[in-house]
This record gives structure tokens, sequence and C-alpha cells, in this order.
């Protein structure tokens, strides 16, 4: 039998010349790229924000280096990050053999490079650009919800909190009433004007809490003993005046902080309950972040607090037009976007929009096609501004109405109504939501109307067909790629600037990797 031979090893051999860190390194490894991509970046505005004195500070570019290429392997926390450069080679070359702890990495991450995030993505964008990974010919946008890190079991719910405030009110009230009563009895008594009735139609209650607690004590100090009928009785009113008081005033901080949401979270106010893909059964406190995309490159990221992505659009273009290297020629989106305000938008903006609007695939059907009680499938008499019904009955302009939605934006609706509807026989099939011996009305957006004429006609070329269906295939694998291979389903940090810094740390990332690919299938 052969004796086994092992290859000799020693691992507190001292080396008389160690090895270099990168010679270990391939020459196609992702942290090169990392490496090479942050050095061109402008990190002007970020090395800005450092005063200076004191004790020398780590470099803000090795610690984005080391943020990005840590997000690309999927580690989120501050302990993960300074225990790999600790113990990865990899990290240990991208640092310089620098190790900053957990604390110095998420005070970084939360604190300077969450006020001049913007900028920095702003930088790798022009870069991209430039080296043509982008050429924003087209902008494919939607958006996803994220878990925020708050607690699900502790979400405040407006509409409880405003039910729960009525409530306190009508006891402050009930209770002012027999304050009232008691300062009454005890003017009466004591034949003194001192004690003024409050009930005042003109205090408001706030200022009549104040003055009935003021006139209760001095009620129980005047009485000589403190085991009276009125000192306890003005000592039990002052206290449930005082206890309602302050639950009136828990409620409306958090009717303050709930604004135009439907609730938000405790742990987390500025997120809130949303329904994830994640989770479709319950709302959880989440966040909605908008995402703009080409060739599966991230262009655009913001985070909004509405799950509406149609609401969130005009907002996210208005943020992501000043950080784009140039204007998009066009851009690409879902049927949630297509409202009136976002086509006004991106018209007034010169820049083509290709927008499904909600009904475009209703309409394809057959059976909307071939349903003549369908305002779009009535006759229009545009001489006489009147609509024919299937029973040819005119509905004839009856005035306008102006309709004012969420984010400000004005729309004018006009009505019409047919006059003769008594005794129709198509009474059953035509608008079945109507009451009984009502005539039928209808509500046309003409401008609305305008828009998705002329959207209509693009989805239904080649060249609308194609776009749309490589809308789901540019920007949804962006969403794939983030939350299966990069396991980003939830953030890690809280409040709502610091969440979208994260988000954009976690595209950086994203790009990066893309950007790796590409390189290495041109080296290969």
């Amino acid at each position: 039998m052969q004796k086994v031979q092992f290859k000799q090893y020693n691992e507190g051999e001292v080396l008389l010349f160690p090895d270099r860190l990168d010679s270990t390194i391939s020459e196609n490894h992702l942290v090169r790229i990392i490496n090479h991509t942050v050095n061109q970046l402008d990190l002007t505005f970020l090395i800005s924000t450092y005063s200076g004195g004191g004790t020398t500070a780590y470099h803000p570019r090795m610690l984005l280096k080391i943020l990005l290429y840590a997000y690309c392997l999927k580690l989120y926390t501050g302990r993960k990050i300074a225990n790999a450069l600790r113990s990865d080679i990899t990290f240990m070359w991208l640092s310089g053999k620098q190790y900053p702890d957990f604390r110095t990495i998420n005070n970084f991450r939360s604190g300077r490079l969450k006020d001049s995030i913007h900028t920095v993505f702003k930088s790798l964008l022009l870069l991209m650009f430039t080296e043509g990974y982008i050429r924003l010919e087209e902008y494919y946008c939607d958006g996803t919800t994220i878990q925020a890190d708050a607690n699900k079991h502790k979400v405040v719910w407006k509409k409880n909190s405003s039910r729960y405030l009525e409530g306190v009110k009508a006891r402050i009230d009930s209770t002012l009433l027999e304050i009232d009563k008691l300062i009454k009895e005890e003017n009466e008594r004591y034949g003194e004007d001192d004690l003024e009735i409050l009930g005042k139609a003109d205090s408001t209650r706030k200022d009549r809490i104040q003055e009935s607690i003021s006139q209760l004590n001095r009620i129980i100090n005047k009485e000589n003993s403190a085991k009276s009928k009125k000192s306890r009785t003005a000592s039990r009113l002052k206290n449930e005046l005082e206890e309602a008081d302050l639950r009136r005033r828990i409620y409306e901080e958090q009717e303050h902080i709930c604004g135009d949401r439907g609730g938000y979270s405790k742990t987390d106010p500025q997120a809130t309950p949303m329904r994830t893909k994640e989770c479709q059964e319950d709302l959880r406190p989440a966040y909605n972040g908008m995402v703009g995309s080409e060739n599966q490159y991230i262009t655009g990221v913001s985070v909004h607090q509405n799950s509406n992505d149609g609401t969130c659009f005009k907002n996210h273009m208005e943020q992501m037009m000043p950080l784009l290297p140039d204007r998009p020629q066009q851009v690409i989106a879902d049927a949630i976007f297509g409202t009136e305000e976002n086509y006004e938008f991106l018209n007034g903006q010169k820049i083509d929009a290709l927008l499904k609007y909600p009904s475009y695939d209703k309409e394809q059907t057959k059976d909307f096609r071939e349903n003549p009680f369908y305002k779009e499938n009535m006759p229009y008499d545009k001489e006489n501004d009147s609509f024919l019904c299937p029973n040819n009955k005119q509905l004839i302009y009856t005035g306008e109405v102006r309709v004012t939605n969420k984010n400000g934006f004005v729309s004018t609706l006009r009505n019409y109504e047919c006059r003769d509807c008594a005794g129709c026989p198509l009474a059953n099939q035509c608008g079945n939501k109507r009451q009984q011996g009502s005539n039928r009305t209808i509500q046309v957006n003409q401008n609305l109307e305008d828009y998705k004429q002329q959207m209509r006609q693009k989805l239904l070329t080649d060249e609308g067909k194609r776009l749309m269906k490589n809308r789901s295939h540019d920007i949804e694998t962006c969403f794939g790629d983030i939350k299966q291979n990069m396991l980003f389903r939830r953030v890690h940090l809280r409040g709502l600037q610091k969440v979208e810094a994260e988000c954009i740390i976690v595209a950086m990332a994203h790009n990066l990797r893309k950007m790796n690919c590409a390189s290495a299938r041109e080296a290969a």
C-alpha cells in the first residue's frame, strides 16, 4: 500500500514578502467594477459635508464602495458588513485594510449619505449614459411595495382615532356641563363673582378645559374640609377632565400624523399600511417604491407613502428629471398610470407618453365592443352636443362639474341626461345601477377621452404592442432581481428619507451587478 501524501501547510507561517490582496482577486470580479466605477463618481457634495477638524475620518468614497459591495452580496446590516471587513479578502482589498465598525457604517448610511445620495445616483447615471449602458430613449415606469422596518401589530388607524376622538370630545363636553353646574351652585352659595360659568358659545374647548381646571382648583382650595361633598365632586371632575383631555391630545396627534393616509405604524410613523404581494391577506406597514428603468438598468427611484402608482407618478418624475443626464424620449407604463393628470404632465414636459388607461383591456373584448349601452359605443352628435342611446333617445348636455383629486388636479366633467326614459323597453339593460324610474345619465371627461384616443391609436400599432410587451420584461425583471436574487423585500432603516436613500443604494447595487455581467460578456 502506497503512503498517503498531503500538501504541507502552516497557518502560522510568516512570509518575508507577503502576497498582495488583489493577486487573489480575479480581473473580472464584481469588486473591481465597483472600485473602478465609484472612483469615477463625482462625490464633491458628499465630501463637502465634512467640516474638518478633530480626528481623521474614514474616506466617504471607501465607505460608499463597501456599502455598495455589501448590498450586492445581500449584506444589509452594519454588523454583518463590519464582520465581512475583517474576514473577507475582497472587502479588505476594497477598504484598503481599514476596518470601520458597525456604528461608523450605520451613521454614514443614515447620516451623510442619506443627505447626498441623490447627487451620487445622478453621477452614476451620467457615467452609465456616457459609457452607453443607458440611452434614455425609453423610460419604463412601475411601482412596488416594500415592507417597512415596523411592527405590523402596532398600526394606528385614522378611522379609529377619529371615532375615539369624537367620543372623548363628547365626554369632555358632558364633564364641562357638570362643572358649569357645580360652579353655578358655588356662586349661589358664596355670592361671589370670581367663579364664572364657563359655558360660553365663543369659548373653544381647549380654553374651557384650562379654565375649568383652574376653577375646580379654587373650589377645592376654598372648601375647609377635604372630605366635603363639593370637594370630592370637584376632585372627581378634575381627574375626569384631565384624563379626557390627555386622550384628546393623543388622538389629535394621531390624526395629525396620519394626514391623508389611512393609518401609520407606531414603530415607523412614516410607513403606511399597504397590501404587499408577499402578504395579500392583510395590510402591513410599507412604502411604495417607484422605479424607472431602461434595458433593465434602474434609471429612477423614489419612495412614496401612497400605494397608488398613478397618484405618485407626477411626483416621481419631478424628482427624477433633475437627476437624469437627458430628458427621456418616451415613458411607458401600465394601466394604473393612465390618468388625465399624468397625460397632461407628460404633454407639458414634451415627453411622448405610452400609458395604457384602465379600461383599455376591457375595450378589446367582444362583450364590450358589442354592448351598445356603454357610453363609448353610443353615437355622438357633435352639432347638437348629445349622445344617442340604443332606443334612439337623445342624452343632452345638462352642465359641467369640476372634480379635484388628492394632488389638487382639477378635471372638468360634462353631464348628459336623457329626458324621456319612462316606459323604455330597454331599461333593464341600460344602467342596471340606476334607481327605478330615473333617467339615464353619463359623465364625459372630454380632455381625458382625447388622450385615451391618442393612446388607443399608439397601443394598437406594432411598435406600441412591442413596447408594452417589453415593459413587463424590463421593469419587472428589476423587481425580480432585487426581491428574489438580492432578497431585499424589507427595508432596514426607518423614516421616508432614510428608506429612499437605502432604496437608491439597492438600485445602484443592481446596476453595478448588471454592469459587471455586461463586462464579463464582453471579455468572453
